[in-house]
């Protein structure tokens, strides 16, 4: 398929935290033109404005007019109503993790991008940390079975960090859509506990999920924690994968010579370690180059709207397995 060289004209829709960091980036890559920010907040739209130059909309509609594609960082409990509203102008959607509220709204944003020919993309973050693509690839060459999966994501607490929902829909999505990834493979059992601790929602879970393929997969996931913590291990009979997302670092241990004796006992030997250094590649840049690319190439981002609903539906079960441990 054809590359179109020309700039893709790209608006956002809220700019909070994660709103103006698309700002930011959206004005750093070449391929893509910021035609202008919405905000229900005037203020803050001019702020952001004016750090990067475009235009601030009082009218969400007339943004919409001046767009080719748009990036929604508004809160979750609206992205299905704002998805919906783009893709049925004709426009390309990035949507700010969750993709939606429920999976009832993000199968409608996924049927109208199919219908619209459309590119639907969930800002699935962490699949583009240096250190968690670093060890996918590796994974899929050393090409043994993985045995386990383990995801800590802890946070402070803080107050303001998306209020409107609760940790797994927060912090919980990266790891699922990991965890999906790497396990390749339906889901057999889950079994999670969680706690309301600051908020009236649950802030703090503990899942732990076995899959068809027989990988096990556990969870950690807290916003009540005051060290941030953003860790993916990984096993497989003779690798032991560590990615530090914080540091976008990645280490691998490795035993070279997996035996076993006459009584059946595992015996491993030449442990040896390699470390793979602090990209200095940013996430979120890479994210919305990828999103661009799509749209370009008519193509499928890494973390399409279908992958961002199966992730959806994987969380719906995690979040009813807690309701049924209260």
């Amino acid at each position: 398929m054809k590359t179109d060289s020309k700039k893709i004209s790209i608006g956002v829709i809220g700019v909070g935290s994660m709103g103006r960091n698309h700002a930011r980036v959206l004005s750093q890559i070449s391929g893509c033109h910021l035609a202008g920010i919405y905000d229900t907040d005037e203020s803050r739209a001019r702020q952001i404005c004016g750090l990067y130059n475009c235009i601030g909309f009082k009218d969400l509609d007339e943004l919409i007019n001046k767009v080719e594609a748009i990036i929604i960082a508004a809160p979750t409990l609206l992205h299905g109503t704002l998805g919906q509203k783009c893709l049925g102008q004709g426009i390309h959607v990035l949507m700010e993790k969750p993709l939606a509220a429920n999976i009832l709204e993000a199968e409608k944003l996924v049927h109208l991008a199919e219908k619209n020919k459309l590119v639907l993309m969930a800002g699935h973050i962490e699949r583009y940390n240096p250190a968690v693509s670093l060890m996918i690839d590796k994974i899929k060459e050393n090409q043994e079975p993985v045995i386990s999966f383990e995801a800590r994501r802890l946070n402070p607490f803080d107050g303001t960090r998306c209020l409107d929902v609760d940790v797994l829909y927060d912090l919980l999505i990266h790891d699922a859509d990991l965890a999906l990834e790497i396990a390749a493979s339906d889901i057999s059992n889950i079994w999670a506990v969680g706690k309301k601790i600051y908020s009236d929602l649950v802030d703090d879970a503990h899942t732990l999920v076995h899959f068809n393929n027989g990988v096990i997969a556990s969870f950690w996931t807290s916003k009540c924690s005051p060290r941030k913590i953003r860790e993916i291990n990984v096993t497989t009979k003779s690798r032991f994968y560590q990615a530090n997302c914080v540091t976008r670092s990645l280490s691998v241990h490795s035993a070279k010579n997996v035996d076993q004796d006459e009584n059946r006992e595992c015996l491993m030997g030449d442990i040896s370690v390699e470390e793979f250094g602090q990209s200095e590649k940013e996430p979120l840049k890479a994210e919305v180059e990828d999103f661009i690319r799509s749209i370009k190439n008519n193509g499928s981002p890494t973390t399409n709207g279908q992958r961002a609903l199966e992730s959806l539906v994987f969380l719906e079960k995690i979040s009813k397995a807690i309701k049924s441990n209260y």
